[in-house]
């Protein structure tokens, strides 16, 4: 009796830490909603989280690692993220990042067409859409050429937003589209080659995206590769191997590196104690943080956040002289 009440205690103490559904666009108020505007001189770290809406991320300078879904990406001046709606990601900025945030309702890129699709289907629907579907599979860092383009586009969308009046969502509309044909159309041989053997529109889509929806959701509590492979309706060697074949990586690997990336973007970017950010990537026992962290990165914690700060200042000094 004693035992089973032990573990119902400890069962309650057990925190489940999930990427919420989370938006941090305006409401919607009956319209489709789009917006664009342009983050720089801020330092902010979003928490893993979904929305229901397209996002796309324009980089004119370096920033911290980012992740969307299983897939972390560091980006630099000409980056360009898409993140499709419903998958987890998290976004740093510091306070040398400049970068264009660009969100958009399905049903504003193509009134009439607000029924949700699976990613792949939208593809076939609207091919612009593509990025989408491919992120973590392509890199789209824009060269010279190519980032005038989509430069061009961004500054004029957020002209018209700006502005507004008679025709300016048409505008922003037709300059929305051209810009996903511009990458789709830079990209389009990358497209044609991956999409023979790749997850998003293959056989293994419904299998990845589970696996996918499941580590995002659950990384930070440090779930066991049985009850994983359970929750997506797999064999224990069958999840192995489509994380194998997809990530190239294992399941304690991805999970303990997502983790420790975590760790090292807040040592960065927030003033927590180690304990707290031990705490907030999903460990309890701050020493076990501390060995785990050494052995995945190299140092402590302590000794990382000092690193950091010394290259930051040395970055600052050089851009004032």
């Amino acid at each position: 009796m004693a035992g089973r009440k032990q573990t119902q205690r400890s069962a309650q103490r057990r925190v489940r830490v999930e990427a919420p559904f989370r938006s941090y666009a305006p409401e919607r108020h009956g319209a489709p909603r789009f917006s664009i505007r342009i983050v720089e001189r801020t330092q902010r770290l979003y928490p893993a989280h979904k929305h229901d809406y397209f996002q796309v991320l324009y980089f004119m300078s370096a920033a911290p690692t980012l992740r969307i879904g299983l897939a972390s990406h560091r980006p630099k001046a000409g980056s360009i993220y898409f993140v499709a709606p419903m998958v987890s990601h998290q976004i740093r900025f510091d306070q040398g990042t400049r970068c264009i945030v660009l969100y958009f309702d399905l049903d504003f890129l193509h009134p009439g067409l607000s029924r949700s699709y699976p990613i792949s289907e939208l593809v076939r629907l609207l091919p612009e859409l593509t990025p989408f579907a491919w992120q973590n599979y392509v890199d789209f860092n824009a060269r010279r050429k190519q980032a005038d383009r989509i430069e061009s586009l961004i500054t004029s969308m957020n002209r018209e937003n700006d502005k507004g009046g008679l025709f300016a969502q048409e505008m922003m509309r037709a300059e929305l589209s051209l810009l996903l044909a511009t990458v789709c159309r830079d990209h389009e041989a990358e497209f044609a080659r991956l999409s023979t053997r790749l997850p998003a529109v293959g056989r293994d889509s419904g299998h990845m995206r589970r696996i996918s929806a499941f580590i995002e959701d659950n990384y930070l509590r440090g779930p066991g590769l049985e009850e994983a492979a359970k929750a997506v309706g797999l064999s224990r060697s069958r999840f192995c191997a489509l994380i194998r074949q997809y990530t190239g990586s294992t399941f304690n690997l991805l999970i303990r590196d997502m983790r420790m990336e975590d760790a090292c973007e807040r040592l960065v970017l927030t003033g927590d104690s180690i304990g707290q950010i031990a705490y907030r990537v999903g460990y309890n026992d701050e020493k076990y943080f501390l060995r785990a962290f050494k052995n995945a990165v190299g140092m402590t914690p302590s000794a990382y956040r000092l690193k950091q700060a010394k290259a930051k200042g040395a970055f600052t000094e050089d851009q004032a002289s």
